[in-house]
Formats: C-alpha cells, structure tokens, sequence
C-alpha cells in the first residue's frame, strides 16, 4: 500500500517530462535540463526524476551518456518494425487507419468526460476553442489548439490512460500539417476549418450538458468527418499532380 503514492508521482513526472519534450520541441539527440532544474520545476524528489528517467530510458525515449547527461532518444520500434502508435505519418492510408484507430479510444473519452467532467475541464475546452479561432487565418492549420481541445477531454475522463494517449502522440494526433495539407484558396482553408470548429463545439456542448451518448455521437461523427476529409483531400492532391 506505501508504494502506491510513489507509483502514481513517477508516472505524473514522465508525463510531465513527456510535456516538457514536446512544449520545447525537443528532437532526438537534444539534451534534457538537469536532474536538479527538474526537480525544482516538477517539485519532486531527485529519485522520483530518476525513476520518471529511468522508465523512459527503457521505453526507449531517453539515453544517458556517462558524464554528460540525459538525451532524447527515438523509440524503437516493436519487433515486425510498426509502431502500434506509428511514427509521424506520412501516407494518406496510414492517417485514415490512424483515425480509425483514434474512434475506437477518442468516443468512449468523450462518453466519459461528459459524467466526470468538472468546471475546470470545460475551462480548458473553452480555452482551446478561443486558441483555435485566433489560428483560422494563419499557416498553422490551428493543429496545436486543435490538439489542446482533445487533450483537455481526455483529461476529463479523468483517466490518466486516455490523457497518456494523447501525450503520446504529440503531433502526430493532428497530421494535416505535417502531411502537407494545402488549399486552392482561403476560402477553401477557412471553410475547411470552420467545419472542424463546428464539430469541436457540438463535442463541448454535449460534455458540458452531461449527456454522454450524445458525446459519443458527436465525437464519432467529427473523427468520422475527419477521415471522409482527408480522403477528399488526397483524391483532389492526386487529381492536381501535386
């Protein structure tokens, strides 16, 4: 029974050393700050970090070097070479298989959310839907405030499990900037956007009512959503030779 708070304090700081990786863009090779500094920014123990440090170095994100510190490292990938939790996408059939995969985690989040909520949750979504509307207009694709809104539910669940799911796949949750994803127009970009805005507000009006089902459904239809857009955004890259 002692041991059961430790667990739970390692487990928050690799998350946090996780969020830490991804807020400073840290790339493979880039070297984390101090056992000392993390510390202090965590408000931990020097073992706690080590043992945060010490299972990310056997799931192979971290490596330590002998007298000079503790770098980020690529996961290996499992034996058969894919990554269930794959790389950064790169193939338009690997971001509909993702996406598909996404439904089956993403509706019962939102399901869950809408009972657990608490007014804080509903904060954070209103904070991302705010962040998402300043980026309509600029190159970013409002990815980061798109990927903020789904954290924020995951975080509702109050399942530390599903907020894992979402750290973990960092960028790799919204891929449409990464793949590329371009406009004939702003008009087209905007309308494009707009949809996802849309979406996004039919999910937070039905966790804030407390009606799970209704959750499931718009979740699902706005991951669904997202496929169809994606496929009709391929065929029409193909089309134009791009």
């Amino acid at each position: 029974m002692s041991s059961s708070p430790a667990i739970h304090l390692t487990d928050r700081v690799k998350l946090d050393l996780l969020r830490l990786i991804e807020t400073n863009a840290l790339n493979p090779g880039d070297k984390l700050p101090p056992a000392d500094r993390l510390c202090e920014q965590f408000s931990v123990s020097r073992t706690v970090v080590r043992e945060a440090i010490a299972s990310l170095k056997a799931e192979g994100r971290l490596r330590s070097l002998r007298g000079s510190g503790v770098y980020v490292s690529k996961p290996p990938l499992p034996a058969g070479g894919l990554s269930m939790l794959m790389a950064a996408p790169e193939e338009i059939g690997d971001v509909l298989d993702f996406l598909e995969f996404r439904i089956s985690v993403e509706v019962e989040a939102a399901g869950l959310a809408a009972e657990r909520r608490t007014e804080t949750n509903l904060l954070r979504m209103e904070q991302a839907m705010t962040q998402f509307n300043r980026h309509l207009s600029d190159n970013t694709l409002a990815t980061d405030a798109d990927r903020a809104f789904h954290r924020a539910i995951a975080d509702a669940t109050n399942n530390k499990r599903f907020r894992l799911f979402v750290d973990e796949m960092g960028e790799r949750l919204i891929p449409r900037r990464a793949l590329g994803a371009s406009f004939s127009d702003d008009k087209s970009k905007s309308e494009f956007l707009d949809v996802i805005r849309t979406e996004h507000q039919r999910i937070f009006d039905a966790i804030s009512d407390r009606k799970p089902d209704e959750a499931r459904v718009a979740m699902r239809q706005h991951l669904e959503g997202g496929r169809r857009r994606y496929r009709e955004w391929s065929l029409a890259h193909e089309d134009t030779g791009q």
